[in-house]
């Protein structure tokens, strides 16, 4: 008689969990820098558009049998499927990329690390999800943390922070995404590689007339190494890899778990900037690094 066969481990699907949950924040945050490096060039909506038509050509290939095996529960589960791919893949990054031609990197950075904020009420309004004591002090040490990234460690530069329009729309992107996390749940039962695959495909129909009015206005952009290369690095990790890693880990930790590592986002960022803009690491960055790293080992603890 074969050896039966073990049973998962809760703590070890936990830990991948969390890894994976830290990869995306690693595929988001650090997505900034080549965004802000063309945003002069490339407008909002052709970012968008060519980021999912990208990721399309990514991910087709290893996606393409399960694509082909999940094509009934597709159908039977596709309105779910257009609402994951509408709010998670096409208007959050939209909104969030139109929201940085009207605000400071600041701002957009402190906005973004706000996402629990918008999903512990939502979360629990959904799902009569809650949070512990230690979670909620967890979560001021990220932001904490956060904060002090984005002011370059100057609290003047917090209290002199004011909304916008931009500001608007990449609040109304973070409820948008927290909208998504806490949905997440409800995804239908499909391989992972078929769900992000057609979540994407609804994406670039959703940007494509966005695309078109852009192109009709006047909107171009030159198409070079640095163009090209940006679009590519977008496509690739905050849209193939940071999506993949969130919808598996959302569901293993709970929403609420999963939005406390967002403040590991201008983390991310910072270092990309460093990487890739020439921009320097100080002092307020290590505190920074150091106290988001303190709060998400206080949050993810059973």
């Amino acid at each position: 008689m074969p050896a039966p066969e073990n049973p998962p481990n809760p703590q070890s699907s936990r830990l991948a969990a969390y890894a994976l949950l830290v990869v995306a924040m690693a595929s988001w945050g650090s997505s900034w820098a080549p965004a802000r490096a063309v945003h002069a060039e490339v407008t909002p909506f052709a970012l968008v558009f060519w980021r999912w038509a990208g990721a399309v050509v990514i991910l087709l290939p290893f996606a393409a049998r399960h694509a082909r095996a999940d094509l009934a529960e597709a159908r039977k589960s596709w309105r779910w499927i257009v609402f994951f791919g509408m709010v998670g893949a096409a208007a959050y990054p939209m909104l969030g990329y139109m929201g940085l031609r009207h605000t400071t990197a600041i701002n957009a950075s402190l906005l973004n690390a706000s996402l629990p904020l918008f999903i512990i009420p939502m979360a629990w309004i959904a799902r009569r999800h809650t949070v512990g004591r230690r979670q909620l002090v967890g979560l001021a040490m990220s932001l904490a943390g956060s904060l002090a990234i984005v002011s370059a460690g100057d609290p003047a530069a917090i209290a002199a922070l004011a909304l916008n329009p931009g500001d608007l729309l990449i609040l109304g992107a973070v409820a948008l995404w927290a909208l998504y996390t806490v949905m997440l749940d409800r995804r239908p039962p499909m391989h992972p590689l078929s769900f992000t695959l057609f979540c994407i495909i609804v994406a670039v129909l959703c940007s494509t007339p966005f695309y078109a009015w852009d192109i009709i206005t006047g909107g171009t952009f030159p198409v070079t190494l640095r163009t090209v290369s940006a679009i590519g690095y977008i496509a690739l990790f905050p849209s193939v890899v940071a999506y993949l890693c969130w919808s598996h880990a959302v569901p293993v930790v709970g929403p609420n778990v999963a939005a406390f590592f967002n403040p590991l986002n201008p983390v991310f960022g910072a270092l990309a900037a460093v990487l890739v803009l020439g921009e320097r690491i100080h002092g307020y960055h290590v505190l920074g690094f150091v106290l988001v790293l303190a709060g998400l080992v206080l949050t993810a603890r059973r």
